[in-house]
């Protein structure tokens, strides 16, 4: 028997619990479940290779529910502290990252279609399992700064030297490019 035919569904909230890896979504959305925990950030794996370190746990605070228009939904937020290169100084900065997300839980493409537009459609398998910690992940992801930068008050800017050449050419007088069509519009 796999791990997620085991979780056990005792309340609507299940704070501080081990947050599954995979899940019966479809049965979670049923019963209006929710979870509170956190992942641990060395698990997931494409977000250490998108950034410098992440030592931080993701914290996660998700629901499984049903909308107005009976849509299965996964509505939540999950937040987490990376380092990044700052792209001003090329130092590492601290960014805390966070993300607020409602996704709309879909079997195909066609039902994906019928989302109102607020709803981003997350697929699931065949047995309405979904891998909850590979969604998480990319809303992590998603949320990261394409441009990472220390507050400019922080960064230390590091300046390249200009470099000196041996002649100066401010005293060469080099044409003007403009110079025909002064001549042009004289005629």
């Amino acid at each position: 028997m796999t791990q997620e035919l085991c979780i056990p569904i005792m309340s609507r909230t299940m704070a501080e619990a081990r947050l599954p890896q995979r899940v019966d979504a479809a049965k979670l959305v049923e019963v209006n479940q929710r979870f509170t925990a956190d992942i641990d950030s060395k698990e997931l794996s494409r977000l250490s290779d998108a950034v410098e370190s992440c030592d931080a746990p993701v914290s996660c605070d998700i629901e499984f529910d049903r909308d107005e228009e009976r849509n299965r939904i996964l509505t939540g937020s999950c937040k987490t502290q990376v380092v990044m290169i700052c792209q001003r100084c090329l130092g590492p900065v601290t960014i805390p990252v966070e993300s607020d997300f409602q996704l709309g839980l879909v079997f195909d493409d066609e039902q994906a279609k019928q989302l109102p537009r607020r709803l981003e459609p997350v697929e699931l398998d065949e047995d309405a399992r979904l891998d909850l910690w590979e969604t998480l992940e990319d809303e992590v992801l998603l949320a990261l700064p394409s441009f990472p930068t220390h507050p400019e008050s922080e960064c230390q800017i590091k300046q390249p030297t200009p470099e000196t050449t041996a002649t100066d050419d401010s005293d060469v007088k080099r044409p003007n490019p403009f110079d025909v069509l002064a001549q042009l519009k004289q005629k």
